[in-house]
């Protein structure tokens, strides 16, 4: 499904947080995006989720639902805010309808970029302006300050490339943008690393960790980070499909180029998932060996089952860039597919977290890290072709040892991060700081916030929960 395939209006959304429930409205599929040249003249305008009892929603309830383990109620609070954010906005590129996530402002337009980047910003908003999609390399790829495992992280994106493309809701990227009040009476800017260095230096002699800490963003915040791979404009193309880490050559670091079920998606094509014939196996023979990926089973299934996005020459090229220019390379009239999607709310004070991934047909062995579970039956394709897993504490239960597990399996699985099919989004952005700033070493046991001398020091502030604050550019 692309962009402009949507069918329900911004007011539909609105409903389904209005009601109370997550059932109100169907989101209807459609037919697939003309060329590339169909590109918009008009500006997008983000458009805000919708006020209502569903969002945000008091922090003492959500609170409830973690102290009390009500499972169902955080599930089915992440499957509300998913068919809202992805109900249609109203604002549309051409004839095609943008869900309303994807008319939020991006990092490239949150934060400042440097001018060699401008330059290029500027000739791809020329493209296709108000609309263009502009890729960056997903940031759990470098973060990492040991050499062997940043070279293994990017062995393994260049063979099964993908790209990620943060977005701010209008709240967040007020917040950001607008200039905040700081130690020693300074103003500064959270979207420059200038700036929050300034803000990390300025605070007072005996100023505890725990009080080193930029502002909080507001509660109808939203943070999301889509992930898009590629899927090439005709033929077959192969995707591999998470199905545990059970189902990889590598239990222990499960990268999709390691996954052994892969699917063949086939763009102008209808139907239900089902298994490849043999020819349709042969023909994408030499791809898989090119990119060294452990296909075994093979599936076939068209591409309305994604959300996907027809590029022009300048998304296809900012796609290749942030993929590295891997071992399959991306050109104008080529689709990005929306592959998973974290989303975080600053609903409660340490956010809640939400993570969605592709997963047309059943759920993983053993449900893991999440499931379908709890899906609305009103959210329609190809949005209902996506599971989810939730980490709104450290722990599965209050005070208890059990640490919760939710992650993205086209990121966290990589080796960049050691102990990412272990991980939870709670733990990870909890230690994102303006300073020394690392992954924590592993997730075996919750972390104190923000007073473990392991992570928050007087050397260093944290930014709420922020990787994009603590990694804002120049």
């Amino acid at each position: 499904m692309n962009r402009r395939d949507i069918g329900l209006t911004a007011a539909a959304a609105m409903a389904v947080l209005a009601v109370g429930g997550c059932d109100g409205a169907k989101t209807a599929g459609g037919g697939e995006k003309a060329t590339p040249a169909a590109a918009a003249t008009a500006a997008v305008t983000p458009v805000p989720l919708p006020v209502g009892p569903n969002f945000p929603v008091p922090a003492a309830t959500i609170n409830g639902w973690v102290a009390n383990n009500d499972t169902a109620a955080i599930q089915g609070h992440a499957w509300s805010l998913w068919q809202a954010m992805t109900a249609p906005s109203g604002q549309s590129v051409g004839q095609q309808q943008l869900p309303i996530w994807d008319t939020w402002a991006d990092a490239t337009t949150v934060f400042p970029q440097p001018q060699a980047q401008n330059a290029s910003l500027k000739t791809e908003a020329a493209a296709k302006p108000g609309a263009d999609r502009r890729f960056q390399s997903p940031a759990q790829f470098h973060h990492t300050k040991d050499a062997r495992l940043r070279a293994l992280a990017m062995a393994a994106h260049a063979k099964f490339p993908i790209a990620v493309d943060v977005k701010f809701d209008p709240q967040a990227a007020g917040f950001i943008g607008a200039p905040q009040s700081g130690p020693g009476g300074g103003t500064y800017s959270y979207a420059s690393s200038a700036s929050l260095t300034k803000l990390n230096a300025a605070w007072p002699a005996g100023t505890t960790p725990q009080n080193r800490g930029i502002n909080e963003f507001p509660v109808q915040a939203i943070e999301t980070k889509p992930v898009f791979g590629l899927v090439k404009a005709s033929g077959l193309t192969v995707q591999p499909l998470w199905q545990g880490p059970s189902a990889s050559t590598n239990a222990t670091h499960p990268t999709p180029d390691t996954w052994m079920t892969c699917v063949l998606v086939q763009p102008g094509a209808s139907g239900a998932v089902r298994a490849a014939t043999t020819a349709e196996i042969s023909s994408v023979a030499a791809s898989v060996q090119a990119q060294h990926l452990a296909c075994k089973t093979y599936l076939w299934a068209p591409l309305s089952t994604f959300y996907a996005d027809q590029m022009n020459a300048a998304e296809a090229q900012s796609f290749n860039a942030a993929t590295e220019n891997g071992a399959v390379q991306a050109a104008a009239g080529d689709y990005s597919v929306l592959l998973a999607m974290h989303v975080n709310t600053k609903e409660i004070p340490f956010w809640t977290w939400q993570t969605f991934w592709w997963q047309p047909g059943g759920d993983t062995p053993n449900n893991f890290p999440g499931s379908k579970q709890g899906q609305p039956s009103g959210l329609g394709a190809p949005w209902n072709n996506y599971a989810a897993c939730t980490a709104y504490a450290q722990t599965t239960t209050s005070g208890g040892a059990t640490m919760t597990v939710c992650f993205n399996p086209y990121l966290e699985t990589s080796p960049g991060i050691p102990v990412g099919v272990t991980s939870n989004c709670v733990s990870c952005h909890g230690v994102a700081l303006i300073g020394n700033a690392s992954y924590p070493a592993d997730y075996k046991k919750p972390i104190a916030f923000f007073t473990d001398p392991n992570y928050f020091t007087t050397l260093t502030t944290h930014t709420d929960f922020s990787w994009a604050v603590a990694d804002a550019p120049p």
